[in-house]
Order: C-alpha cells, then sequence, then structure tokens
C-alpha cells in the first residue's frame, strides 16, 4: 500500500512539471480582429464553421440573433434574426 501511494505521488510530481512547460503562442501566426458588438447585445453562443467563418449567436432585443463572420475578409457575411411565428417563413 505504501509502496502504491508512493509512486502516485511520483506520478503527480512529473505532472507538475509538466504544467510549467505551457505553450507559448507565436503572436506573429495570430489573426486579430475586433467585432464591435451593438450596446445590449449579450453573447450566447459561438462557433467555428466551414469556409473560415465563424457564427455569433446573440439575444439582441428580445430577439435571437444569428451573425456570420468571414474570418479571412474580416467582414460579416449575414445577420439573421429569429423570430417567433406560426410557421417556417423567411421575411425579407
Amino acid at each position: 500500500m505504501f509502496i502504491g501511494i508512493s509512486n502516485s505521488y511520483n506520478k503527480l510530481d512529473k505532472l507538475e512539471i509538466n504544467k510549467g512547460n505551457n505553450l507559448k503562442i507565436d503572436q506573429m501566426k495570430l489573426n486579430k480582429f475586433n467585432f464591435i458588438q451593438p450596446i445590449g447585445a449579450q453573447l450566447i453562443s459561438s462557433s467555428l464553421g466551414q469556409n473560415n467563418e465563424i457564427l455569433l449567436r446573440y439575444l439582441y432585443e428580445g430577439k435571437n440573433v444569428l451573425v456570420i463572420l468571414n474570418i479571412k475578409t474580416k467582414q460579416i457575411r449575414s445577420i439573421i434574426t429569429l423570430q417567433n411565428g406560426s410557421q417556417f417563413t423567411i421575411n425579407e
């Protein structure tokens, strides 16, 4: 039993040493840009999609709003507002 505890402690020490070897991010490879959102918009979720796009889901003025950003061009591709209704329709 004592040998098992000792071995477990040694493994814990090795884990602590490995924690000090954090990944270093190369600042030159980061693709930074600032996206400005309206005051009162609450970000609910985000996800990375295909074709260099990010989907941002907001709660804004009581409505669900989806914003699709193109990472490469740094432009908004679409803004989709979801509203409640009796059936699926598109209002332009």
